[in-house]
């Protein structure tokens, strides 16, 4: 399940939380990407006690894109108030590395594609 966050002060909640959050910062006035649609699909299953899912409209939601210094598709990890990995005009097999890396609990996450 994908949550939609709108509000600054949700997505401070969020990232502040001890469990894994994976934020899809997406441009919805563009079509979906390969990666979008991964996204929709492994939080479909993937989603666990420890990892959750957020999206955020980089056009709509300016303020938090802003706060969180996106201005381009991009994917977040957080864990525990602070940003483990990022991907800025993602593919696929990044998100699938970072969902399973969180999904195994390792917050130290190293190599890059």
């Amino acid at each position: 399940m994908i949550l939609t966050v709108i509000s600054l002060d949700t997505y401070h909640n969020v990232v502040s939380g001890a469990n894994y959050a994976v934020f899809n910062f997406r441009d919805s006035r563009r079509r979906s990407s390969d990666t979008d649609l991964a996204y929709d699909d492994l939080a479909s299953y993937a989603y666990s006690d420890t990892v959750a899912f957020y999206e955020v409209d980089v056009g709509d939601q300016k303020h938090i894109s802003d706060f969180a210094k996106v201005e381009r598709p991009t994917l977040i990890l957080y864990k525990d108030g602070k940003e483990v990995e990022r991907y800025s005009k993602p593919l696929p097999r990044q998100l699938e590395y970072l969902v399973s890396r969180a999904l195994c609990g390792l917050t130290e996450i190293g190599g890059r594609f």
